[in-house]
């Protein structure tokens, strides 16, 4: 009798063990999850946007409302690759916003959803560079309020660059 007792002791022992470490396991496997989420957003994020502010001829304007960049505004050129995928034969603008979680891109046919999973998106800039705070869903906590994306508009720089300038001879 106190040989079944031992056993069974024995026996619940080693089941919470298991037990806990099913639980470890599981959570470890959600904070993965949420860890490739939150990376998944951010690549893209980055990828949609270098592209467009790389692009462009001109500077971005980042639409203010009450003090934060709630949307990007970039002009582009004819016959360039556009946010939704098109190749417009004239020249257009593509308006960048957050719309009920989604990133959404509209070109002048009504926005077009790239990309979902967003809390929050703000956008600010320092002449060329482009800062984009992106917040992806149940981003783990020790990344704060989100991941910022800073993207310079390199064609306004190589316009400025002394070699496309040839210098005065008499200098």
């Amino acid at each position: 009798m106190i040989e079944l007792l031992v056993a069974m002791a024995a026996g619940l022992f080693l089941l919470s063990g298991i037990a806990m470490s099913y639980t470890a396991i599981k959570s470890t496997v959600v904070a993965s999850k949420e860890l490739s989420h939150a990376q998944e957003v951010i690549r893209y994020t980055s990828q949609v946007m270098t592209r467009s502010i790389k692009q462009t001829n001109e500077v971005p304007e980042v639409v203010q409302a009450g003090g934060v960049g709630i949307a990007l505004r970039v002009k582009q050129e004819a016959a360039h690759l556009a946010c939704d995928g098109s190749v417009p034969s004239t020249e257009y603008t593509e308006y960048y916003t957050l719309t009920n979680g989604y990133l959404t891109c509209d070109i002048g046919n009504g926005p077009v959803q790239l990309l979902r999973g967003l809390q929050a998106l703000a956008f600010s800039d320092s002449g060329i560079l482009i800062s984009i705070k992106v917040t992806p869903k149940d981003l783990p906590k020790q990344f704060g309020d989100g991941i910022q994306i800073d993207i310079a508009a390199n064609r306004l720089v190589l316009k400025g660059a002394v070699w496309q300038k040839p210098l005065d001879a008499s200098n």
